[in-house]
């Protein structure tokens, strides 16, 4: 046979390659923080941290902030080969724009804000079961709820510790948005712009806050590659989750994992179950933060799979709402295409039980049907949004 006669591959698809490998970090990261757990307590770190501690305050809640901050520091240095990797990804595969330097910035950010974050964790969960034996573990479920939603509410500002965030300068897409939300029947306030095209080529759009208070961020990326229309649609996708009240259903949800999980863990701690403590079956034992946030982590991921099945419905909701609230989804399709492209990140079937998003070819589907549905022409929507990017 010749080999002129033979078929040539398809070139392998960036990004399914570029989601795999992503995942692949991710699972090494989580495999770094277990290895530094044990680490932790192998190394009698564990055991030399709660003694020092002890020395050198007398308030339990200062030596519980030594102990975490011990654990902490081990847990950061381990997910830092794990971190590299990921930022090695985005650099192979032209999504980062950054250097070493700039990532190793950000990943001490992070780090800091992770610290800052489990601290509260931590310290809620030893307070409530001290203070409220009975009933601690209610209360930490609760106090842990709402530690979430302040980080939702947040985020504007959380998300400036990274990067530019500013009061949208285009005044046209500015008025376009706001409308976009009065006609939706919802509130917003200021909408920002979120300048990371410095560092990456991803593109997003998020919408937070309730009431007054509600703030829409678009990434300077998204702005510069998608045209008006497919900006309204996206916008439209995130002012859906608003409008269905799917923000209060996942802090509800989350809520009831949160004092599932704590509940369970006191359990534990009562029956001296928890891995790495010297088990006297209380919560004034400085012993038990290792094994306490290890099983806090398993079981907040194993939450986090149900929370993403009540959030793929909701995408789907949402994506509804945006069609119909744009009165066609032609903006939407042409504007999933392109974010596929600039994130290179694929959601499939037989991995979206992981993931918060339903696959991205039901999505596009979905949209098409609804097109079919409402005799809209696609072929004209496509033209027409495919070269004119929102002006600055």
């Amino acid at each position: 046979m010749s080999t002129a006669s033979i078929p040539t591959p398809p070139p392998p698809d960036p990004r399914r390659a570029y989601t795999k490998q992503f995942c692949v970090a991710a699972q090494l990261r989580f495999i770094a923080i277990c290895l530094a757990f044990f680490a932790y307590v192998l190394l009698g770190i564990n055991q030399r941290s709660a003694t020092w501690a002890q020395s050198a305050s007398g308030n339990f809640y200062l030596q519980l902030l030594i102990c975490w901050s011990a654990l902490w520091l081990l847990c950061a240095v381990a997910q830092l080969p794990a971190s590299f990797y990921r930022f090695f990804l985005d650099r192979k595969f032209h999504v980062a724009k950054s250097g070493v330097r700039s990532w190793l910035r950000d990943f001490l950010k992070s780090s800091a804000l992770g610290f800052v974050f489990g601290a509260a964790i931590v310290g809620t969960a030893f307070a409530s079961n001290n203070f409220f034996p009975s009933y601690g573990w209610l209360l930490a479920g609760i106090l842990s709820s709402f530690l979430f939603m302040a980080v939702n509410r947040s985020l504007p500002w959380i998300l400036s510790f990274f990067y530019p965030v500013l009061p949208l300068a285009n005044k046209s897409l500015q008025e376009r948005l706001t409308q976009l939300a009065s006609k939706a029947h919802l509130r917003v306030g200021t909408i920002y712009e979120w300048r990371i095209s410095e560092t990456t080529r991803r593109a997003n759009a998020l919408v937070t806050g309730v009431g007054s208070a509600r703030r829409i961020l678009l990434t300077d990326t998204l702005i510069s590659s998608l045209t008006e229309d497919e900006v309204d649609a996206i916008v439209a996708h995130e002012l859906g989750h608003c409008a269905l009240h799917h923000v209060r259903a996942r802090l509800l949800l989350q809520s009831l994992i949160f004092v599932f999980i704590f509940y369970v863990i006191g359990l534990a701690v009562r029956y001296q179950l928890v891995m790495f403590a010297d088990g006297n079956g209380t919560w004034n034992d400085l012993t038990l933060v290792p094994g306490f946030f290890f099983y806090w982590i398993c079981a907040y991921i194993y939450g986090s799979v149900l929370l993403a099945t009540l959030s793929r419905k909701q995408e789907r909701a949402a994506d509804l709402f945006s069609w119909t609230l744009m009165g066609r989804s032609g903006p939407f399709i042409t504007a999933m295409r392109k974010l596929t492209e600039l994130n290179l990140f694929v959601f499939d079937r037989r991995s979206e039980w992981r993931f918060t998003h339903p696959a991205t070819s039901d999505r596009i589907a979905a949209a098409e049907q609804f097109a079919k549905a409402h005799g809209e022409d696609l072929t004209v929507a496509a033209v027409s949004n495919a070269t004119a990017p929102v002006s600055a």
